[in-house]
């Protein structure tokens, strides 16, 4: 009965939020219907950028088309990558070859590193929003390190093109970054608490953020939702625990939790965000330990132009003879980021799809806004972790 008496008090309006809205990232637009401050109707439109990623990487060898997936979801980029590598690496298993433990533990550190981009940004740009900006300075102080250590490591700070089926030159890179990963190690984890989990216990950022943009685990399944939002509504779905799918990597190795909310609503992703952080330097922590304690000192093996040569030609080229589909899917910061290659036999691909978490989300801002304030809206839109990039490609 209230939206009704709204509409007979009120004039409706039609605003458009975006795309000149800086959260609607320049090709986001949502039109809404508003009563007051009440609305009634929220129609997104996206997908309008159409950049043909998934058709330029047809086009190429198999090595070559991983810079073009990193410009997809630009904020966590290594998960778009590690599943491209992951159904080459499949396509590849009739030729009895498999990444070694040490390619599935630096693979496994730099995943969670670039989850820790991800929700360090989403959750400082909740806040912004909302009107605190101390949050998002300690935030990208951190991300600039992390950033700083993926420069070092690839020549790259956001398009590293880092991973390579099978093949990592581990001790190079675990010598030359150990020292820069204890770093970020050792203040990451005091900042993030300052920063964050003090906030937890806010009564404003608290009163924003509960019982706004509750979904359903019922809603959320119906809408093929994975990732944050699903883990904060209850559903089990994780797959670094084979929560809904197969292990992949070296997950099942390792010793750590998934979290899970209650209500579904904002405060929940950003309660699940925080202690996902957290998680994640622990997990990295593990691996640095099982790394030293199983290292040994060898002699570099760039001792000659030969093996000079054969490094970069086992770096730059991957041969497949396999015909066919091959797919993959990981555990995103969004949710889950799959990928299927149809292979002919030869070094370029006949068809490539990526599946993007975050058009899922998108689907969700209707029901989740009607009836809501617009101040609500914001709060609801931004705890959706959105990157177009990733859907218009």
């Amino acid at each position: 009965m209230i939206p009704k008496l709204l509409e007979k008090k009120n004039k409706t309006i039609l605003l458009n939020f975006g795309p000149q809205h800086p959260a609607a990232h320049g090709i986001l637009k949502i039109s809404l219907a508003l009563s007051g401050e009440v609305i009634l109707r929220a129609d997104s439109q996206f997908g309008l950028l159409h950049r043909g990623s998934e058709k330029l990487c047809e086009s190429r060898a198999l090595t070559q088309i991983i810079p073009y997936v990193d410009r997809m979801d630009y904020v966590a980029n290594l998960f778009q990558e590690h599943t491209i590598v992951l159904s080459m690496e499949r396509s590849s298993k009739l030729l009895n070859k498999y990444p070694t433990k040490i390619v599935l533990d630096f693979r496994i550190i730099f995943d969670e590193f670039s989850r820790i981009l991800n929700h360090l940004l989403t959750m400082s740009a909740v806040c912004l929003d909302l009107g605190a900006m101390g949050p998002i300075f300690w935030a990208f102080e951190e991300r600039e390190q992390i950033m700083e250590l993926y420069e070092r490591l690839s020549g790259a700070r956001m398009h590293t093109a880092l991973y390579k089926p099978f093949f990592i030159n581990s001790d190079l890179y675990f010598n030359f970054l150990l020292k820069d990963i204890l770093f970020i190690l050792q203040r990451g984890s005091r900042f993030i608490s300052g920063a964050f989990l003090g906030l937890l216990n806010n009564k404003a950022l608290k009163s924003r953020l509960s019982n706004v943009g509750s979904f359903s685990s019922k809603k959320l399944k119906t809408y093929g939702v994975t990732g944050i939002l699903a883990r904060a509504s209850g559903l089990t779905i994780d797959l670094r625990l084979g929560f809904g799918g197969d292990n992949y990597s070296s997950y099942n190795c390792l010793n750590f939790r998934s979290f899970f909310g209650k209500k579904g609503d904002c405060y929940d992703r950003f309660l699940v965000r925080s202690k996902e952080i957290l998680e994640s330097f622990r997990i990295i922590s593990q691996l640095l330990n099982n790394i030293n304690n199983k290292k040994t000192n060898k002699r570099s093996k760039f001792i000659s132009m030969e093996t000079t040569i054969n490094h970069f030609k086992n770096t730059i080229s991957f041969n497949s003879t396999f015909s066919g589909i091959s797919w993959s899917v990981v555990e995103g910061p969004k949710g889950a980021v799959g990928s299927v290659l149809v292979c002919n036999g030869s070094l370029s691909l006949s068809r490539l799809h990526i599946k993007s978490p975050v058009s899922h989300n998108l689907h969700l801002i209707n029901t989740a806004s009607r009836f809501s304030t617009f101040g609500d809206f914001v709060a609801t839109f931004c705890s959706l972790d959105v990157v177009l990039g990733e859907i218009d490609r």
